[in-house]
């Protein structure tokens, strides 16, 4: 069923790629592509809803709703900080049973534009460290962060993209335990196609690998692995604002929307 849901996604997003093709002639960057940076001396805010859901047969189901605000600043052409503020609430039913979940955190981070495009791809590095996280069942400062690289050529309207990232928890103690969560890495591909000067179709497929959880040096969750289909698309609204709709669905009959919107001032 996952298998049948992907090529789906994929079918849907080709039609729309090569249906938007004959229609663009022109030089024109993809909008998602420009929200990698923040332009100097420009503030943007930003909020964002997810929503996804995970089943296990109808035995056990999960889902989650992530909310979050943001706030990015360009410092200069090749470097912007920024901060974010997350909340998020996981409800999972196992047969009659049901739990609920909720928590927030606040990270701060920074891109850095490594290499500006020339004949070789630009390349962008991205880094986020938790200040603080407060939700079950762990209540801690400094949990964790993350690090990303992402690299991008482009061959108008196109612009072919591949983005690592790596994101690492610091091991903590529950009651008498001491829980070391796994670190989570993943490769993307993607392409992102500009329609027109306002809207921007895009997609890509990734890989992702969870390494062992350990409780006491002892492996409680085994590693995982998983691949999927992420596509969606990107509006330049109203001058300074801008919305995007993804949606993705992986092997492990995990899948989930989201909503974004940016401003500029």
């Amino acid at each position: 069923m996952a298998a049948s849901a992907c090529q789906r996604i994929t079918l849907v997003f080709a039609f729309f790629f090569f249906a938007g093709l004959s229609q663009a002639a022109f030089s024109q960057s993809p909008i998602n592509i420009e929200q990698l940076l923040t332009k100097p001396s420009v503030w943007q805010i930003s909020s964002s809803v997810d929503y996804r859901g995970s089943s296990l047969g109808s035995f056990q189901n999960g889902r989650q709703l992530t909310g979050s605000t943001g706030l990015r600043y360009g410092l200069t052409p090749r470097v912007e900080i920024n901060a974010r503020l997350t909340g998020w609430q996981y409800r999972q039913s196992v047969g009659e049973l049901q739990s609920e979940e909720q928590g927030h955190s606040v990270s701060i981070g920074g891109n850095w534009l490594l290499k500006r495009e020339s004949l070789l791809p630009a390349m962008l590095l991205e880094a986020r460290g938790e200040l603080l996280s407060r939700g079950s069942p762990e209540e801690r400062s400094f949990p964790g962060g993350s690090v990303g690289l992402t690299l991008y050529k482009s061959s108008d309207p196109v612009v072919l993209s591949l983005r690592a990232s790596m994101n690492l928890r610091r091991s903590y103690r529950f009651e008498s335990v001491k829980v070391s969560p796994g670190a989570t890495w993943s490769i993307e591909p993607g392409v992102n196609f500009a329609v027109n000067a306002n809207v921007t179709l895009f997609g890509s497929a990734f890989f992702e690998r969870r390494n062992a959880s350990l409780h006491d040096g002892v492996t409680l969750y085994n590693a995982q692995e998983r691949v999927g289909l992420r596509g969606g698309l990107a509006l330049a609204v109203a001058g300074r604002h801008s919305l995007f709709v993804s949606g993705d669905l992986a092997s492990d009959q995990q899948g989930g929307v989201s909503l974004q919107w940016f401003y500029e001032f």
